[in-house]
């Protein structure tokens, strides 16, 4: 998605009378069809409440969670990543996306609630977006209060399973399992394990859907505009709306060393360089984009506004090409060390990722910037 910069222009675009107001920034509006005169279903409106005004948006012993996801995961909420990306909070996302509670219906001892977050904008240039999300959640008794939980647990609970070494696959009755796809998968791991992390000791649930929309439910999504996509690489797991059991590119963000000053430059170019790639056609389709911008577009899309992420959005999310090049150029000059050197340093902003790189390539920064534009050129498609 386009996040930050995005999202302040989305915002700064979307009309005052669209916003709720300040004084009242965590109201819910609530459907006529939803029956508030159970005390259950004022109880669990309450907690949704209650949960976004309690700093949602940040990870810490959250009381209005449930306690087994809460010790299972460390950013438990599953919605949370993609609802608050890019600098959006609570307090921003009540103010522009009006919530509005479509249903709160019982499911056996629980009760399930769902929350549209739209803006009341007619403009056309932001009414594709309007919708941010439709989100639902579970509500659950413990200790004999309500507290909120996910929707994966139930959504999955009669799904098959197959263990294959390192990952769990958890796919539906409906889908069919391909074993040569898995055994590619392995394969791959296993050639990723011992190139750049030979101690690990893993293993990770592999869920497999065939839509966006139905891996979008696995993390609460009944809808979603903000951050959809075809697959994540999660806590303990990896999510694919591709149907597949063989996705290199989530494979990477799984088995790589952990490394906190590793950021998303990097991060997504490790991933598109070994995973991506294994798909030469895909991987050249999206360096091909960078390449076309670096020509045509040259004064907003260069070197230093990708690499810094100044610029992060053209159609295509920018730090994925950009880091990209930077692991090709690396591996060529300096092989699978040079890429190990890279995934361990320190890669965290613009001026790291520069240090780092020419540190390993022993070329000077105009040097590096020459060899990346040589590198990414090599995509052009007029």
């Amino acid at each position: 998605m386009r996040k930050l910069l995005f999202l302040l222009f989305f915002l700064a675009g979307l009309n005052s009378v669209s916003a709720q107001d300040d004084s009242n920034k965590l109201s819910l509006l609530v459907s006529s069809r939803v029956d508030t005169t159970s005390s259950d279903v004022r109880s669990i409106i309450n907690l949704y409440e209650s949960y976004y005004a309690s700093k949602p948006d940040s990870i810490y012993d959250n009381p209005f969670w449930n306690k087994k996801e809460k010790e299972l995961y460390e950013d438990f909420d599953f919605s949370r990543v993609s609802i608050f990306q890019g600098g959006m909070n609570a307090n921003l996302l009540f103010k522009y996306f009006s919530p509005f509670v479509m249903s709160v219906e019982p499911i056996g001892e629980k009760y399930q609630i769902r929350v549209l977050f739209s803006s009341a904008t007619t403009d056309p240039k932001y009414a594709g977006s309007k919708v941010w999300c439709i989100q639902k959640l579970n509500a659950i008794k413990e200790n004999q209060r309500w507290v909120l939980e996910n929707l994966i647990v139930d959504i999955t609970s009669k799904w098959n399973a197959k263990k294959l070494d390192y990952f769990n696959y958890i796919f539906p009755p409906n889908h069919e399992f391909n074993e040569v796809e898995a055994q590619l998968g392995k394969s791959y791991c296993d050639e990723i394990i011992r190139r750049f992390n030979p101690n690990y000791n893993g293993s990770f649930n592999y869920y497999v859907t065939s839509s966006k929309d139905d891996m979008g439910l696995l993390e609460n999504f009944d809808y979603y505009f903000v951050g959809i996509t075809s697959g994540k690489a999660r806590e303990g797991m990896i999510l694919t709306a591709n149907g597949n059991e063989n996705y290199p590119h989530e494979f990477v963000h799984k088995l790589l060393p952990i490394n906190s000053q590793r950021g998303q430059v990097i991060e997504e170019g490790l991933a598109v360089y070994l995973g991506t790639k294994q798909n030469q056609q895909e991987y050249e389709k999206l360096m091909s984009k960078l390449a076309f911008d670096l020509n045509k577009k040259s004064d907003k899309v260069n070197f230093k506004s990708v690499l810094s992420q100044a610029v992060t959005y053209n159609g295509y999310q920018t730090a994925y090409p950009t880091g990209a090049g930077i692991c090709e150029l690396v591996h060529e000059l300096r092989g699978d060390n040079g890429l190990s050197q890279l995934l361990h340093a320190d890669t965290s902003g613009y001026q790291e990722i520069l240090e780092a790189a020419c540190s390993i390539t022993m070329l000077t920064e105009n040097e590096l910037e020459a060899k990346w534009e040589t590198t990414i050129q090599k995509y052009y498609q007029p």
